[in-house]
């Protein structure tokens, strides 16, 4: 029963890692593609 329990957990926790990675890399692609807009705006504004 014991092994079962610590199964769940670590299958719990992967996957709020995952979650969490996905998060990141989520975050990561907004932050470019804002740094590509502001650069054209940039450009346009010139």
């Amino acid at each position: 029963m014991g092994g079962l329990v610590g199964f769940l957990i670590l299958g719990a926790l992967f996957g709020i890692f995952v979650a969490i990675q996905k998060l990141n890399s989520n975050i990561i692609t907004q932050i470019d593609q804002n740094e590509r807009i502001i650069e054209l705006l940039k450009e346009k504004c010139n």
